[in-house]
């Protein structure tokens, strides 16, 4: 259970800096919205991987194992949740407060089962 809440944790602080980080590259120094958002989910990544390699997980793998790992999942992630507003805003006609309903109940749980059985995962030393 305490993995689960650092996990939330962990992924509230990365969803802060995702904002954030968008909003100030946007406002700041005039980058069009769709890149200004990239740029805040490339900061949020790079504290979500620290946090969770760290915190979460307790530093149970080497970086060489759980970071490509980690952003493969990251980038999974990220494209899982645009074809769901894609499918429920341009194919259903719906509004895109309806296509985070099951991006926030998909993805979180998912990612959270990958990264604990597959990504953070020690591995074994081979010489």
């Amino acid at each position: 259970m305490a993995s689960v809440l650092r996990f939330i944790t962990v992924g509230l602080i990365a969803t802060v800096t995702h904002v954030l980080g968008a909003l100030v590259f946007n406002s700041a120094f005039a980058v069009p919205p769709l890149a200004a958002n990239l740029f805040g989910f490339l900061l949020a990544t790079g504290v979500s991987y620290g946090g969770h390699w760290l915190w979460t997980f307790g530093a149970a793998s080497a970086h060489r194992h759980a970071m490509p790992r980690f952003i493969v999942l990251s980038v999974s992630c990220f494209c899982l949740s645009q074809f769901i507003v894609y499918v429920v805003t341009r194919l259903a006609g719906l509004p895109l407060w309806v296509a985070m309903i099951p991006v926030l109940l998909l993805l979180p749980p998912f990612s959270f089962l990958v990264s604990r059985a597959h990504v953070f995962q020690p591995w074994p030393d081979r010489r």
